[in-house]
This record gives C-alpha cells, sequence and structure tokens, in this order.
C-alpha cells in the first residue's frame, strides 16, 4: 500500500487551516480542513488529524474507524472549551483504512464528517464515496439545486456536521471491496471547487507516480484560481 499527501496554501488565502496524516502500517489516512469562518481552523485540523490517528487501531473494523472519528471530536469540541481567546473551533474530517475481514476479504473502510471527499479510482472510472454534510448536499438531493448551480451556491460551504462543534457527531461509515489497482483520493474542497471529476480523471491517469499525480492535482486547482487551500492524499 502507497501512500502520498500534499497540501497547498493555494491563491487567495493567508494561512493554510487543512492537515493530513496517514500511518501506512496501519494502512489507515486522515484529512481534516479546518473551518475558516470559526477561530483557529488550523489548530482544529491538526488535532483532529492527531486524535484520529491515535485512536485507530490494528486491524480496523467499521466500529472502531467510528470510534476514532468520534475520539477525533472528543479532543477538538474540548481543546476549543479550553482555549482561552480561540473561541469556537470546527473542522471537516475525511478518512479511509484499508483492511481485511474475519472472512480474509480485501475491504476498503471509509469515514466522514463534513464535506472533505473521498473518491475511489477504478479502471478509469471515479466514484465519490462520501456524501456531502452541506446544504446545498441537501438542496441537491430535494432537486432543488442541479449538480451545475450547487458548485456556485453562493451557501456551498456551509456545512451541517463538523468536527468540534457539539460534544457528539456521528460520522458517515462506508465499506467497499478492495481490488488490486484501486486509487483512493482524500481531498479537500480547495481541490473539488475547482475541478470537475473529468479533471480530476485525468491528472489521476496520466501518470503512475502519486506524487506527481498529487502536484499535479494541486497544481491543476491552483490555475483554476485556487481560491482556497488545497489538500490531496493519494493512496494505491
Amino acid at each position: 500500500m502507497n501512500y502520498v499527501g500534499v497540501t497547498d496554501l493555494g491563491q487567495v488565502r493567508s494561512g493554510n487551516e487543512d492537515c493530513y496524516g496517514f500511518d501506512a502500517a496501519r494502512r489507515v489516512a486522515v484529512l481534516a480542513d479546518g473551518m475558516g469562518g470559526l477561530n483557529a481552523g488550523e489548530i482544529a485540523s491538526a488535532a483532529a488529524v492527531r486524535a484520529f490517528l491515535s485512536a485507530v487501531p490494528e486491524g480496523c473494523d467499521s466500529a472502531a474507524l467510528a470510534a476514532a472519528a468520534r475520539h477525533a471530536n472528543e479532543q477538538v469540541f474540548a481543546l476549543s472549551r479550553a482555549s482561552i481567546g480561540q473561541g469556537v473551533m470546527g473542522t471537516t474530517l475525511v478518512a479511509s483504512v484499508a483492511f481485511d475481514s474475519a472472512a480474509g476479504e480485501a475491504r476498503w473502510l471509509f469515514a466522514n464528517i463534513g464535506d472533505s471527499r473521498a473518491y475511489l479510482l477504478r479502471d478509469g472510472a471515479l466514484t465519490q464515496v462520501t456524501r456531502d454534510h452541506s446544504v446545498v448536499q441537501e438542496l441537491t438531493e430535494q432537486g432543488v439545486l442541479t449538480a451545475d448551480e450547487a458548485r456556485v451556491a453562493p451557501n456551498r460551504h456551509v456545512i451541517t456536521r463538523a468536527v468540534g462543534l457539539e460534544p457528539e457527531v456521528d460520522p458517515d461509515i462506508a465499506e467497499l471491496e478492495r481490488q488490486g489497482g484501486d486509487l483512493v483520493l482524500l481531498c479537500s474542497d480547495g481541490l473539488t471547487d475547482m475541478l470537475h471529476e473529468e479533471a480530476i480523471v485525468d491528472v489521476l491517469t496520466a501518470s503512475d507516480s502519486l506524487a506527481v499525480a498529487a502536484d499535479q492535482l494541486v497544481a491543476a486547482a491552483n490555475r483554476a484560481g485556487g481560491v482556497d487551500n488545497i489538500s490531496v492524499v493519494l493512496i494505491r
């Protein structure tokens, strides 16, 4: 299992509030996007990543993955309550784990809170694994907005679930079969706001190098405007 991550300031922001981390030995990766509308987004995202990784056990299953995400929430919430002058902190969180079931089946596990995303590229087709916890996602599902309208909606960054805002939060958990050649992408909305999925596929399929692909995704998002921090984790 190979892991590569990159994070970039973008073209507009004065600071980077994204954070990522991975542990190849435990086959786990996590990415967090601190909420810029609140205080200390960079502290919240770093704390979430650190707490999440500390809580993921060897042989992580869906229950343990959900528990790790809840632990991250508890730690960021406690940090927010204890930090003098920082005020409320919040961050998104998206994570993946490669694991083998008790029956020996190769599986992917995903957890998400907020609107950072996980994608799976398999046989040239890109599938969004996670569902955004956002107002725009709900309006799209209700048929109020089309996908193209959702991409430019003024309230597209208003999320309905986040790490650190409440004492408790439940992550969404997804599980998929794992196949040889699978490529997993974890990313902040600084990537997906700038690039359509077709452009992401073009970059991911253009090079066999994860490092090159990650750098090229960031570069493409910056060329498209880079209005937010851009973070990418790739796992093959």
